[in-house]
């Protein structure tokens, strides 16, 4: 009798044991966001990186499924370690600022003021790995549209982290998740489901590297409670495969891609549509009420493209035409700050670089000549920064 008693508490145990583990409540990535850094001048207020910073902030924490350091401890350690609040950190300095302060991701970055345009920059590095995760950049020429353009930045930096968590019971079509409210769950939220396969270990160490994933199926939330979410399964490969225990994945990443595609294909089966568009976008760049011209809107289109080649026909079709529209000295102010530290060897590149310094030499605007100043100091190559100097001088 006794041994049939042990053997009965031996195997309940071993059954406990081999559930998928519930108990556990959710935990939220924990995430620093430093100050971002200013570039470039007329700035509402010598405050507007803190203010960005602190945007960043409230976008995360509304999301829920984020634990943001509180600003008060992060400036204590970063005086400490002797690092600004100004979002120049690099890979290495994050690390040990996300080591001490328990974080598993930092995000920093700028924003650059160039005429009438605003960009904001970020970076998000993995603490862990001392490396760049993803990188966003928004752009506007409205700064009163800074703030939706956070927003927006906020909901790119989430998509880079998808919930995680199980199926708790199925019930015909219905299941329940273990996410809920405190997760950042809400309702129509999309989730792939999937079981694990075989498991992977390392030939020589036999350390387990990974466990294989095998899509099941995919769900819709529908009703959404403080810990728990309620959903109805949309897909399944075969009849009954979605089932208790299996891990569910937030779709945010994949369906953004989706979307995007769809919009990409109607654009371009819509000559209307995609005329439109493009009128709007010669608004925006020009900051006027009417079209850019197109030999204005093909020179900014080629400086944008980011192709070494295309930029050096760009600058020399602006120095043939004697091209003047504000909207593309803007577009090259732009590139040549992004590119002017890059490409040291490549020869294409600095013949590009150079160009643009000439283009804003001959622009006649004053406003451009903080751009030189740094170009001529920093370039990548001697020959940028005579370029730079030269042009700066005729200003």
């Amino acid at each position: 009798m006794k041994k049939i008693t042990l053997f009965l508490v031996v195997f309940a145990a071993s059954l406990f044991c081999s559930l998928p583990s519930f108990a556990e409540s959710f935990q939220k990535t924990k995430i620093a966001v430093i100050d971002f850094e200013l570039q470039g001048e007329g700035f509402e207020t010598a405050d507007m990186g803190s203010i960005v910073a602190e945007w960043f902030i409230t976008a995360l924490v509304k999301d829920g499924r984020f634990e943001v350091i509180e600003r008060g401890l992060l400036k204590k350690i970063l005086d400490e370690q002797k690092l600004g609040m100004s979002g120049v950190v690099d890979e290495q300095s994050a690390t040990k600022i996300g080591k001490l302060l328990g974080v598993k991701v930092i995000i920093s970055g700028s924003v650059m003021k160039l005429g009438e345009q605003t960009e904001v920059n970020a970076r998000i590095i993995d603490v862990e790995s001392a490396s760049i995760i993803a990188a966003e950049n928004v752009k506007s020429y409205q700064a009163a549209r800074l703030q939706d353009m956070i927003v927006q930045m906020s909901q790119k930096i989430i998509k880079n982290f998808p919930l995680e968590g199980y199926i708790v019971n199925r019930d015909g079509k219905k299941v329940t998740i273990d996410l809920g409210l405190r997760a950042g769950v809400k309702s129509d939220m999309e989730f792939v489901v999937y079981k694990e396969g075989k498991v992977i270990k390392h030939p020589k160490t036999g350390e387990v590297l990974d466990v294989e994933r095998i899509q099941t199926g995919k769900v819709k939330i529908k009703t959404v409670r403080d810990k728990i979410s309620d959903g109805v399964i949309l897909k399944e490969e075969k009849s009954g495969d979605v089932a208790y225990g299996q891990l569910v994945q937030s779709l945010a990443v994949q369906k953004k891609t989706t979307d995007q595609s769809e919009l990409r294909k109607k654009i371009l089966s819509s000559p209307a549509l995609k005329k439109r568009i493009m009128e709007k976008a010669g608004v925006e760049r020009g900051g006027a009420k009417k079209d850019l011209p197109m030999r204005a809107r093909k020179v900014i289109n080629m400086i944008e493209s980011g192709i070494d080649k295309q930029m050096v026909r760009a600058g020399k079709m602006i120095g043939k035409s004697g091209e003047n529209h504000p909207a593309v000295f803007e577009a090259v102010n732009s590139a040549l700050l992004k590119g002017y530290k890059k490409g040291g060897s490549d020869r294409t590149h600095v013949d590009a670089m150079s160009w643009f310094c000439r283009v804003l030499g001959d622009s006649g605007n004053a406003k451009y000549k903080s751009t030189l100043e740094l170009v001529k100091k920093n370039g990548s190559h001697r020959k940028l920064q005579g370029y730079a100097d030269k042009a700066y001088r005729s200003l």
